[in-house]
């Protein structure tokens, strides 16, 4: 009886807790894709919603987060806990109610207009209109930021500093952004994006990486914040060329620049981990334009 009577005491503490967190805040996930001229294919892509967004008014801040090399529209929200991170961080009020938009332009896309295909273009210029026209997101600059992990970290900086007057801020999480090269391991040797006549070029790298905007994107007047994070043994080197970048942007925008290392490789671990401070810095930031 004793033991019976503790058991449903317990039960009964255990309800009395939930309760008192209060209702529950959980978005909703779609899929959608729109046709890409530029790629002569969908880009397919899975949009969080936050709770509300039936009946808010809007706009409402969004974000475009972009997977790593061999990834697709649903590896954020599968591998990375994306939408209970979001859920959590709105509900507590880290962060504004906001949408965010996981896109895929190709496994090996490098978010470039490469030797291959024209996925910035396809970001940019077709997804972009298309999520601004179909859902109650900002169409301004300061409703919209980027972010990415790996490939993706990579994209999102040079969308970024391509592109600093349509973005508020960037998440950049374990970049795979290799100066001068990209080591023989990484997917970024096998990528027909950075290929001509049968194998890798050196030079298409290079015109493609973050170093060569940085002169153009110094003379804009408009800077884009960045949200820096790495493991600190990435097998890749990409603590060190994460650093780099860090001291880099420091030159052109002192006080817009930050750098996180945290314990981890160039893992899930680590990406899931960095998700919640680069979606509160990227918001934060926006939220001050």
């Amino acid at each position: 009886m004793k033991r019976k009577l503790r058991t449903l005491a317990a039960f009964a503490g255990l309800i009395t807790a939930l309760c008192m967190q209060g209702p529950a805040v959980a978005g909703e996930v779609f899929s959608d894709a729109v046709r890409s001229n530029a790629l002569s294919r969908d880009v397919k892509f899975t949009i969080y919603m936050p709770d509300g967004y039936k009946d808010g008014a809007g706009p409402y801040p969004v974000v475009y987060l972009l997977h790593g090399a061999g990834g697709d529209e649903n590896e954020w929200r599968v591998k990375g806990g994306a939408v209970e991170t979001l859920d959590g961080l709105i509900k507590r009020g880290l962060i504004r109610p906001s949408v965010v938009v996981m896109p895929t332009a190709g496994p090996a896309s490098w978010w470039s207009n490469g030797a291959a295909e024209r996925a910035e273009t396809a970001i940019i210029d077709e997804l972009m209109p298309y999520v601004e026209g179909r859902y109650k997101v900002s169409r301004e600059r300061k409703g919209r930021a980027i972010g990415g992990l790996s490939m993706g970290g990579y994209g999102a900086l040079n969308l970024a500093l391509k592109h600093p007057t349509r973005f508020c801020a960037a998440a950049v999480i374990s970049p795979a952004i290799y100066d001068p090269l990209p080591p023989e391991t990484s997917a970024a040797r096998r990528t027909p994006q950075f290929v001509r006549n049968g194998q890798f070029d050196p030079d298409t790298w290079r015109s493609l990486n973050y170093p060569a905007h940085l002169a153009a994107y110094s003379a804009q007047t408009v800077k884009v914040p960045m949200w820096i994070v790495s493991g600190d043994h990435d097998f890749l080197g990409i603590a060190a060329m994460s650093a780099t970048l860090h001291w880099r942007m420091l030159q052109i925008q002192p006080k817009l620049a930050e750098l996180r290392v945290i314990d981890g490789d160039h893992e899930w671990m680590v990406f899931r981990d960095a998700l919640p401070d680069a979606l509160q810095y990227v918001d934060r930031h926006c939220a001050r334009l």
